[in-house]
């Protein structure tokens, strides 16, 4: 399994058990203990669990298998216990939604952290947050993101499958008439501004890490790193957009419930980019088997247009070696070596095209590399899609499974037809 930059690794794939059970941890945070944060209340995530509740019934999720917490009751110790209990409960086979509304920000990330190739760490602000604290350099009350990716991977790695939902921003520029943006500027927290950028902008968000295999990952955020997500005055817009994309009419994959969400209309205009990562093609709530993409695949012509492969030393590894640039025409397999970075770059079609990237790692689990409706590719306009290749967790430096890996590439016409494909096939040099 691979470390993807664009996306979290996806997981072993196996077909839940008839006794699978469903839990969720839902958390909306509504307002702050601490008084200087008032200005920041936001009503509307109590709202957005109970839309979260709503549209798990629908999946047919028992009541009495959710954890809501909202108000005061979502502070970060209440959270912790709740995410305890839920690993606690489940084994392999069961699977688990974790939800979080409220408010997000950024903050400087250590300095030794591998996986923040921005300097930054990503944090949900539970209700007891407070301003920084300069000797511990963290957010009391804060949620971080290695903390969020840590206890996803430890359900995985029990063969729990995984959904994670965020409806929060992670801070960046504040605008107006559409809403309310659910972000706290770091400056009003005392975060120290000017984090030094160590590589690209980090595109992993909330949920870092999550290496550890068996149980599958499906990941759903309102906004990526630095972007907006909006409060509509009652719940988030986000949230609002995956309820109605759930009810009356059961979506058949993470899929396609995020292409009904893309689009949707919220207050000031339409729910815009959101961010996604995992195995997408798994059936709704990982109802069953997630197909074989490569295998589907195999079955259709070549892609009608040109694509070109390089490779690349990641900046966020550069630590692990000299640069070594390099470029290979994607033959029959590419070897590649620890921190390689990898781009696909497509060519310009005679007809404007949609295009599904989807990584198969050595485990033999899917993640999607590409946004909800796919890439456009179209003439004029050009397209690429790229990860970032390890041979050991960079978060505790274990090995991880070698083998052939698969980057597949699906091309459908505008009426959704799959008309072309190509595989890439690579392997630990």
């Amino acid at each position: 399994m691979r470390f993807l930059l664009a996306a979290l690794a996806g997981a072993l794939l196996s077909a839940a058990p008839a006794a699978a059970e469903t839990r969720a941890v839902l958390v909306g945070v509504s307002h702050f203990s601490d008084p200087r944060l008032d200005a920041f209340a936001l009503p509307g995530a109590a709202h957005d669990v109970d839309r979260m509740a709503g549209a798990l019934a629908t999946l047919g999720v028992d009541r009495a298998a959710l954890t809501m917490l909202t108000g005061d009751g979502a502070t970060l110790a209440a959270i912790r216990a709740a995410l305890d209990r839920l690993a606690a409960a489940s084994a392999a086979g069961d699977r688990a939604v974790i939800f979080l509304s409220g408010h997000g920000t950024q903050a400087p990330a250590r300095a030794a952290d591998p996986i923040e190739p921005d300097g930054k760490d990503e944090l949900f602000l539970a209700a007891d947050a407070g301003a920084w604290d300069p000797r511990s350099r963290t957010v009391p009350g804060a949620l971080v993101d290695d903390e969020i990716g840590r206890r996803v991977g430890e359900l995985r790695a029990r063969g729990v499958d995984v959904w994670m939902v965020i409806d929060s921003c992670t801070g960046g520029g504040l605008l107006r008439g559409s809403g309310t943006p659910k972000a706290i500027p770091p400056s009003r927290l005392g975060i120290p501004a000017g984090a030094p950028l160590r590589g690209a902008v980090d595109p992993s968000g909330f949920v870092d890490g999550g290496l550890a295999g068996g149980g599958r990952l499906v990941a759903f955020a309102a906004a990526g790193p630095g972007a907006i997500a909006w409060d509509d005055g009652d719940g988030g817009a986000f949230t609002k957009a995956l309820a109605r994309a759930i009810a009356p009419d059961r979506p058949a994959s993470f899929a396609a419930l995020a292409a009904g969400i893309s689009g949707s209309p919220r207050r000031g205009g339409t729910i815009g980019a959101f961010w996604t990562a995992g195995d997408l093609s798994a059936p709704l709530l990982f109802d069953g088997r997630s197909p074989d993409m490569v295998d589907f695949a195999r079955a259709l012509p070549p892609l009608p247009f040109a694509t070109a492969l390089a490779i690349d030393r990641a900046g966020a590894c550069k630590a692990d070696g000299g640069n070594r640039p390099r470029s290979d025409d994607g033959g029959d397999l590419t070897l590649l070596l620890h921190c390689d970075h990898v781009r696909v770059d497509m060519a310009e079609p005679p007809q404007p095209l949609r295009i599904e990237a989807w990584y198969r790692d050595a485990a033999g689990g899917y993640t999607s590399l590409a946004p909800p409706l796919g890439l456009i590719v179209a003439p004029g306009r050009w397209a690429n899609v790229g990860f970032t290749f390890v041979t050991r967790d960079p978060g505790t430096g274990r090995e991880l499974p070698k083998g052939e890996e698969t980057l597949v590439l699906i091309a459908r016409d505008t009426d959704g037809k799959a008309i072309g494909a190509r595989l890439l096939r690579f392997r630990a040099a």
